[in-house]
């Protein structure tokens, strides 16, 4: 996920208070580990406010194409 922070900004990054603050100047890029939940909802975050802007989107995975059930043989049928 890439978000731009319209800065100038401080605040807690995506650790939150146990991490370090942070400054973004104006118009800084961020770009977020998609697997990371904790920092992607605190992009999202950003998003609720009109100090950032989305430029990147969670990437999904696609989905895997459904595999075809084997045909059931009838009950009495042996395969012999």
């Amino acid at each position: 996920m890439k978000i731009v922070i319209h800065g100038p900004l401080a605040g807690y990054g995506p650790d939150g208070p146990a991490g370090e603050m942070q400054s973004w100047g104006p118009d800084s890029l961020v770009e977020l580990d998609d697997g990371d939940e904790k920092a992607v909802a605190w992009g999202r975050g950003w998003l609720d406010t009109p100090h950032a802007t989305l430029v990147e989107d969670v990437k999904t995975k696609k989905a895997e194409p459904a595999r075809k059930a084997e045909p059931s043989k009838p009950a009495g049928v042996s395969s012999r």
